[in-house]
C-alpha cells in the first residue's frame, strides 16, 4: 500500500537551521525505495530550499506555510494575497516597526534594511544566510506569504493578534536571530488545505497519510492526516496534538517514527 509522507523541515529533518541527521537522509530514501510518497510540507518557500536538502530527495512538496503544493514540478495549488493586501501589509510592517520579508513561489523580498542585519546576525549565529531579491522588483500578484521579524516580543503578540480577523496568522517557526517572529498568509492557506489538494490529485485516502512536525504551523497538517507525528523536540501543545511523539531530531526521530510506523 503506497502511503504519502508529508515532513515539516525546521526542527524536523533540519535541526538548528543547519544539520540534516544522516539516519532521517537514509529514513526517507528507503521510504521512497519502498514505493511510498515523501513530500516536504514547510513554511519555507522553494528559494529558501537549498541544496543538501532538496538532494535526499522527494515527490513533491507543500511550501509557504500551504499557499502552494507540488507534484514533481508541477504546482497542484496556489493560493496568493491581493495586491491590496500586500499593501496593507507593507503599511503595517512601516507603521509598527516591524522588520519582514515577503514570499513569492520562488523569491524572497526584504523590508528596507532586513538583508543587511539578517546576515550580520545569522553569520554571528551560524545559521546560513538568506538570499533577497531587490524589494522594488516584487511583483504583488505573486506574493504568497510575510514573515516578520523583531526584537520586541510584545509587538509581534500584537501583530499576531491584529492581524488575525483577515488572515492566517502564527508565531514564527524557524530559527531566527530575533526574539520573535510570525508568519501571515491568506486566510484559508495553512499546511492541511495543501496537503488535501496533493491527496486528491493522488487520489489517495487520508488516512493512508503520514505527517510529522514540531510546531504550531503543523497543526492543520495533523489535523487532515491519518497518522501524525510529533517530534521529541516538538512543544507540548504540539505533542498533545499529535496521534504519537517520535524521539527528538538529534535522536533519529525521523528514521524511529519511520520505522514505527512500517514505512521502512
Amino acid at each position: 500500500m503506497t502511503r504519502a509522507i508529508f515532513l515539516d523541515v525546521d526542527g524536523t529533518i533540519l535541526q538548528d537551521g543547519r544539520h540534516i541527521p544522516p539516519s532521517a537522509v537514509e529514513a526517507i530514501r528507503a521510504a521512497r525505495a519502498r514505493g511510498h510518497l515523501v513530500f516536504l510540507s514547510t513554511g519555507r518557500g522553494t528559494a529558501e530550499l537549498h541544496a543538501e536538502l532538496m538532494d535526499i530527495g522527494f515527490d513533491g512538496a507543500v511550501t509557504n506555510g500551504g499557499a502552494f503544493a507540488s507534484l514533481g514540478e508541477r504546482i497542484v495549488s496556489a493560493t496568493l494575497f491581493t495586491p491590496e493586501e500586500v499593501a496593507r501589509l507593507r503599511d503595517y510592517l512601516a507603521s509598527t516597526g516591524l522588520h519582514g520579508y515577503f514570499q513569492s513561489y520562488d523569491g524572497l523580498f526584504a523590508s528596507e534594511g532586513l538583508a543587511e542585519l539578517l546576515a550580520e546576525r545569522f553569520t554571528a549565529a551560524g545559521f546560513p544566510s538568506k538570499s533577497f531579491h531587490d524589494d522594488a522588483q516584487v511583483d504583488d500578484t505573486l506574493i504568497a506569504k510575510l514573515v516578520f521579524l523583531t526584537d520586541d516580543e510584545d509587538a509581534a503578540a500584537r501583530a499576531l493578534t491584529e492581524l488575525a480577523e483577515d488572515f492566517e496568522v502564527v508565531g514564527g517557526t524557524i530559527p531566527v536571530a530575533f526574539a520573535a517572529s510570525g508568519e501571515v498568509a491568506p486566510r484559508g492557506v495553512h499546511k492541511g488545505a495543501a496537503i488535501q489538494a496533493l491527496l486528491r490529485e493522488l487520489d489517495l485516502d487520508p488516512d493512508d497519510a503520514v505527517g510529522i512536525g514540531d510546531n504550531w504551523n503543523d497543526a492543520e497538517m495533523f489535523a487532515v492526516v491519518g497518522t501524525s507525528i510529533a517530534m521529541g523536540n516538538a512543544v507540548d501543545g504540539v505533542k498533545a496534538l499529535a496521534d504519537q511523539v517520535t524521539t527528538a531530531i538529534d535522536e533519529d526521530g525521523l528514521r524511529t517514527a519511520f520505522r514505527r510506523n512500517g514505512l521502512i
